[in-house]
């Protein structure tokens, strides 16, 4: 039994550090691919679930840390020696930093926003191709009639200058 753990906990390990390499690979070249059509994915809304994502990865990270620590100590407290050696320990902590590394590289680099930038081009490309074949006098519906109430989409440069600030006052006395 001894070695077999650390062996099998090393493998998936390797394994999910080469998932993530290659999820990042195939995103980034997705990305090259949708920027030299001129498609640029906007950061997620504030009801999108990858939103709840990035929200989660540092506490899933953080229990990740914990785990390991508990790991070791309870391997060092309760003589673990006696059934399992250091490299199965070793093993086990690979592993939890290989499913960190995956879970973190699955959440930075996400295919759905490609998917979305890609579906919302090619609706612009039909919206522009219906409005030239649209009679004169009607007009589109403005973009942000289809967005949720509290969700203004991805932040937009401002075209019209800066945004004044509060007017100062003198209020002595």
């Amino acid at each position: 039994m001894r070695y077999w753990v650390g062996i099998v906990f090393f493998a998936a390990g390797a394994a999910l550090f080469v998932a993530a390499v290659l999820h990042k690979r195939r995103v980034l070249a997705a990305r090259a691919a949708a920027a030299a059509r001129g498609i640029v994915p906007g950061e997620p809304g504030l009801r999108s679930v990858a939103a709840f994502g990035e929200i989660m990865r540092p506490i899933i990270l953080a229990f990740l840390v914990y785990a390991a620590i508990k790991t070791v100590v309870l391997f060092v407290m309760l003589d673990g020696e006696e059934v399992l050696s250091y490299f199965d320990v070793a093993g086990v902590l690979f592993m939890l930093a290989g499913y960190g590394a995956w879970m973190s590289l699955r959440t930075t680099y996400r295919t759905s926003d490609l998917v979305a930038a890609e579906a919302a081009a090619a609706e612009a490309a039909a919206s522009a191709d219906s409005a030239a074949a649209a009679p004169a006098g009607t007009g589109a519906m403005p973009a942000y009639m289809g967005l949720p109430a509290n969700d203004r989409g991805p932040p937009q440069p401002a075209t019209d200058g800066p945004v004044p600030g509060p007017v100062p006052t003198n209020r002595a006395g």
